[in-house]
């Protein structure tokens, strides 16, 4: 049983007689062969590699693709192998060329034949090990296991104290909370009624009107000794220096009732009749309000800033007060210079009344069809775009508010139409 576990290599010096002079007098056993192996190769790698392992030899001998190589081998072996022996997986075939090149077919537990056909995920095997040693390494890098302990030690700590700082902060927490949700409820209905245009639902808007005002009354007058209502119109609540908490209190509530305003003003323009108001033109005063609001709350927290820069020191440290306060002038100019110029842009396109296209013929109007392509329903002062699509004035007018480009070709047209669905942004002004 020992002998036939040991892999028999058949060469050039221990092949029969007629074999060796074959071999000597012509490549062609040498060359058919190597061609069988090749072919076994291809095969295996083809994924029948199971054909090759102890339990299913027989039937790889069986095969009509390499019973001939099988019967080449059974002859040349000088220990041909049973198909019931326990070691009919180890076999070695080596046959050797005059420039002494050797193929070498093996099973003895898969030492050879594995480096010979390798499986076609042996790669991704290969990437998955060094991933996994680079993962080792990072895990044992000093400055890894540093930042780790760094961790475990400090975030409890931090955690700590910023526990802390939600309790003894819970009511300007609840306070910016309880604003933010009402505003962003408002907001939304804002938008959707908006959208309806001629069938939005006054009671809604009443709604949210009266939630708006009861929110802000509620928040002044639970706050009252703080004086916040002062500072929607730019007189000062306090009158010794304050500190950092205080300028944030001061400045995040403001800049929320200051955005409820907003609110109420665009659900008077909503609820506005159309006889009083046309449609088409009210996306352009949303985007004034917008804008006005905008530029009113960049405005609103400088004095609260300053005062904090400037009045933070006394005596020599007074420059350095002074210089912060330069260097605060100086980063907010440029964001009022940039918020003054869209507010001037949009006041000329609320004075100026802007059409987007000019009035078609009536043969322009029949080759285009007897109906708008938004409405589906018959022209109502028909407008011809530059891309020369027809569609009603009103109805290019409320798409133009939402999109800029043309509702067939996708050709632009209008402006950026931010703003003009009646929403407010909901980026909170700190400073």
């Amino acid at each position: 049983m020992a002998e036939n576990t040991r892999p028999t290599r058949i060469g050039r010096h221990n092949l029969p007689w007629s074999i060796q002079q074959i071999h000597q007098n012509s490549h062609q056993i040498a060359s058919s062969a190597t061609q069988h192996i090749h072919e076994l190769h291809d095969y295996v790698i083809q994924g029948l590699s199971p054909l090759i392992t102890s339990t299913n030899l027989n039937s790889a001998r069986n095969s009509p693709t390499h019973s001939a190589w099988f019967d080449t081998l059974d002859r040349t072996n000088p220990h041909p192998r049973t198909p019931n022996s326990s070691s009919s997986g180890n076999f070695v075939i080596d046959i050797e060329s005059q420039d002494n090149d050797s193929y070498e077919l093996s099973n003895n537990n898969g030492s050879t034949i594995n480096s010979l056909i390798a499986s076609p995920d042996s790669g991704d095997a290969g990437n998955r090990s060094g991933d996994s040693d680079q993962g080792t390494m990072l895990r044992n890098s000093p400055e890894i296991q540093a930042l780790f302990a760094f961790s475990e030690k400090y975030i409890p700590f931090i955690l700590i104290l910023l526990l802390k700082l939600m309790f003894d902060h819970r009511i300007g927490i609840l306070v910016n909370l309880g604003l933010f949700i009402t505003f962003f409820h408002a907001n939304t209905v804002v938008k959707r009624e908006v959208a309806k245009q001629g069938k939005r639902r006054i009671r809604s808007l009443l709604l949210v009107f009266v939630n708006l005002v009861m929110s802000i009354l509620v928040i002044y007058t639970i706050l009252a000794d703080h004086n916040l209502a002062y500072a929607l119109v730019f007189v000062p609540p306090y009158s010794s220096p304050i500190d950092l908490w205080d300028v944030l209190w001061i400045v995040s509530v403001t800049d929320f009732v200051l955005r409820l305003i907003t609110i109420l003003f665009k659900l008077v323009f909503v609820a506005l009749p159309a006889r009083l108001l046309a449609y088409q033109k009210k996306g352009k005063y949303y985007l004034f309000l917008e804008r006005t609001s905008q530029l009113y709350r960049t405005i609103a927290p400088m004095q609260h800033w300053l005062y904090f820069f400037s009045e933070s020191y006394s005596g020599p440290s007074k420059v350095f007060g002074v210089i912060l306060s330069a260097a605060y002038l100086v980063f907010k100019g440029k964001s009022i210079v940039k918020k003054v110029n869209l507010w001037k842009k949009t006041l000329i396109q609320v004075i100026q009344s802007k059409t987007y296209g000019v009035t078609p013929s009536s043969v322009q109007i029949k080759e285009a069809g007897d109906a708008c392509p938004i409405c589906q329903d018959d022209y109502k002062s028909p407008s011809m775009l530059q891309c020369k699509h027809i569609f009603c004035e009103e109805c290019v007018a409320l798409w133009f508010d939402r999109e800029r480009t043309c509702p067939i070709c996708r050709a632009q047209i209008a402006d950026d139409p931010t703003w003009r669905d009646g929403s407010t942004t909901l980026l909170h002004q700190i400073f």
